[in-house]
């Protein structure tokens, strides 16, 4: 399978059959394979629980753009994953819960749950979660998990427009956000954008009032909210900063944290 999204390597249809004893086991480090990515993918629906935390930026895909979580300042970094391979913030990405399950398309078909069988903790006849009982129904927490790639994916789709509308309105700009950390400027990343207040104040009222119908405001307020979050990178970089002094290592080694 090409193209596979962010994290995934192995992605097949979940089956009541093939995988009926299969279990989900949570592991020692269950966070470790999101360590290196600065960028998680960010869904509409959820930027206003993260505003306070994590900021929600814009990044080029193609020809449009995405909407993610800004985790780290450089790339392979994320500072919101420790050396266990602990999430250390307060809001998980949903991209980050629901994984390793991903909602598939099919042609002509209703969507189908899909895992990624390269995820070390999905294994049959293990400790973890069942998927499926004895008959081969769904359990609870499949049913949940259902529940959660499927709201995902509606979620995407709105995500994907509203990134279509911030482009036709022209309302992005280009940032480079810097961070301090103990002793001055520590880190910056370039490349991404932000809605353009002014531009945005600006708005005909005919283009408001479509964001309006198409109920975008309140992501938009919440993504221009969330840019104040870099403080929270700031703070994550500084305790870096201090733990690597301690070490001898890099601010952005988690091997050393």
């Amino acid at each position: 399978m090409s193209d596979l999204p962010l994290f995934y390597s192995s992605v097949v249809p979940l089956d009541s059959q093939a995988h009926r004893s299969h279990r989900i086991a949570t592991a020692q480090a269950p966070f470790a394979f999101a360590a290196g990515a600065h960028l998680i993918p960010a869904v509409v629906d959820e930027f206003a629980a993260a505003a306070r935390e994590i900021p929600v930026v814009f990044a080029p895909a193609g020809t449009r753009y995405a909407a993610v979580f800004l985790c780290g300042l450089k790339p392979q970094s994320n500072l919101f994953v420790d050396a266990q391979g602990r999430w250390t913030g307060t809001y998980l990405p949903a991209y980050l819960r629901r994984y390793p399950f991903i909602l598939g398309e099919r042609q002509g078909g209703d969507p189908l749950v899909c895992v990624d069988t390269g995820f070390a903790g999905f294994a049959p006849d293990e400790d973890g979660q069942a998927l499926f009982d004895a008959e081969g129904k769904a359990t609870p927490a499949l049913n949940a998990m259902v529940k959660l790639v499927t709201d995902y994916a509606t979620s995407a789709k709105r995500t994907e427009l509203l990134g279509s509308k911030l482009q036709e309105f022209d309302l992005l700009r280009s940032v480079t956000i810097d961070v301090q950390g103990a002793n001055g400027p520590s880190a910056s990343i370039h490349g991404l954008s932000i809605v353009d207040e002014a531009k945005f104040a600006a708005l005909p009222d005919a283009a408001l009032l479509e964001l309006r119908r198409l109920n975008l405001l309140g992501a938009i307020y919440a993504h221009l909210f969330s840019v104040g979050a870099t403080q929270t990178l700031s703070a994550k970089l500084k305790a870096n900063e201090a733990t690597a002094a301690e070490t001898g290592a890099d601010a952005y080694d988690k091997s050393a944290a």
